[in-house]
């Protein structure tokens, strides 16, 4: 019996339970380990803020997944990793062994560790639900990060507060809204937030956080009462302090295969990982859920002494993202449609993905 350890729920890794459900083999043994029992899903972190979703719509039950799925489940955090022995730690001591294992388990917020007392913790993401509450009825709610996730969850913050006549959320970015994106998406998302009122400020950094204000880098300081810090990824120290491969911001360095360079039984997708051939490779949902198919291809493969498939990321892909009211950005390279059609669409995309997996246990 060989064992396949997954670490972490997120979206390559519930593709691996989805197939182990459909195609069971005994002679392998499937392990899930995760820190929380459910996994959210933040394509849907926006609907959840604006209102439109309930909290059982955006997650998923990894305990009944995995039981439905013939996994075992272990609710517990990894905190080291020993590839020579082939076994993991938890938290309490408690020891993994595995034949392969794989990480698929996010990554962490990127805010200065100087200021992160004033900031609502919201990763990993099982923390975002109970912030994201928390965060649109407070007095005087700001977002740091011009990005598609700060951007997006400011339009639905902006709708749900407008609905109720409070006062607006801000929204800050160091440089122009989804810079990453291009400079068509930056204009006409720019131009959609300036028609529904959204107040935002580009081209600014936050230097200073205190109880009551934020001050930024033009040396203006605005009210706040509870801050998001979206302004990028940061990777988990478990790889660095594991002595793994890692690139030069601490992700798990892998190959187009999604092992470790170093490694050949260890295994990663997803936000954690850094692909030694792709490493400018934006971290995002629509790379991780196509490294699903490989990832569970290659593990089984790897059992088996198989030839291993490569990873290959499309050059561009539809991004959709919510403005609020029930409208929504379309992007697919310089060509971009916003409203309530691209916000059907969304939500059509995002309920098949969470039917395929609640699906299996409901």
């Amino acid at each position: 019996m060989k064992i396949i350890v997954l670490v972490g729920g997120g979206h390559a890794h519930l593709h691996c339970l989805a197939q182990f459900a459909k195609k069971p083999r005994e002679d392998v043994q499937l392990v899930l380990i995760s820190p929380a029992a459910y996994q959210y899903y933040s394509g849907m972190f926006s609907g959840f803020t604006e209102g439109v979703y309930g909290l059982d719509e955006i997650r998923i039950d990894l305990s009944q997944l995995a039981k439905k799925s013939g996994a075992a489940f272990y609710q517990d955090t990894i905190c080291s990793i020993d590839p020579k022995s082939r076994i993991l730690t938890g938290q309490h001591g408690e020891i993994y062994p595995y034949d392969a294992v794989s990480f698929d388990i996010g990554s962490q917020m990127d805010s200065p560790e100087a200021l992160e007392k004033y900031i609502s913790p919201i990763k990993p993401n099982y923390h975002f639900p109970k912030q994201l509450l928390k965060f649109r009825e407070s007095a005087k709610p700001v977002i740091v990060g011009g990005g598609a996730s700060g951007v997006e969850l400011a339009f639905s913050t902006h709708a749900w507060r407008t609905r109720r006549h409070f006062s607006d959320v801000l929204l800050f970015s160091s440089g122009v809204l989804l810079s990453a994106q291009g400079a068509a998406a930056s204009e006409k998302v720019e131009a959609i937030a300036r028609k529904k009122a959204l107040l935002f400020h580009t081209d600014v950094t936050i230097e200073d956080i205190d109880e009551t204000s934020v001050t930024a880098s033009t040396g203006d300081s605005y009210p706040q009462s509870d801050i998001l810090w979206l302004t990028g990824p940061k990777s988990s120290e478990l790889f660095a302090h594991s002595g793994m491969p890692v690139d030069r911001a601490g992700f798990l360095a892998v190959t187009e295969t999604l092992q470790s360079i170093r490694f050949p039984e260890v295994f990663g997708a997803g936000d954690c990982v850094s692909i030694n051939r792709y490493p400018n490779l934006a971290k995002n949902g629509v790379y991780a859920v196509r490294q699903g198919h490989v990832l569970w291809g290659n593990l089984l493969n790897f059992l088996d002494g198989n030839p291993l498939s490569a990873f290959i990321p499309q050059k561009r892909y539809v991004a959709i993202l919510s403005t609020g009211g029930g409208e929504a950005l379309l992007t697919y390279g310089q060509w971009s449609m916003h409203g309530k059609l691209p916000w059907k669409l969304k939500q059509s995309i995002d309920k098949k993905f969470m039917r395929a997996y609640q699906g299996i246990y409901e």
